[in-house]
């Protein structure tokens, strides 16, 4: 997940794009926590050694990358369902065009 916006004179990416990919990671996120709860139901005791701090980072890293590729490649329909249900307060996809030439239109000379 980055907060990065888009570069200047780069490809601009449309409101319904960020969406998806939004809850795509939304998704990921869901997944990843998944994951955890079923992991935390596996008993630390009984194996040969203690668990450590970075076999614990390393698995919980793991499962966020898992989470990353699961929702990738889902088709449970989370990510579609969420996008669909917020994609409803978006203008339609043909507003945004059409509306900018609209407002750029007007009188630049600072009246």
């Amino acid at each position: 997940m980055t907060g990065v916006g888009p570069v200047q004179g780069g490809p601009t990416v449309s409101p319904r794009e960020q969406l998806k990919k939004a809850a795509q990671e939304l998704e990921s996120v869901f997944y990843a926590q998944l994951f955890q709860a079923m992991r935390d139901t596996i008993p630390a005791e009984g194996g040969l050694l203690e668990t450590s701090q970075g076999e614990k980072m390393f698995t919980a890293m793991l499962d966020e990358q898992v989470a990353q590729v699961a929702a990738q490649h889902s088709h449970s329909g989370l990510a579609d369902a969420l996008a669909r249900q917020l994609g409803r307060h978006l203008p339609p996809e043909g507003a945004a065009e059409s509306a900018a030439p609209a407002a750029g239109s007007g009188d630049v000379r600072g009246r």
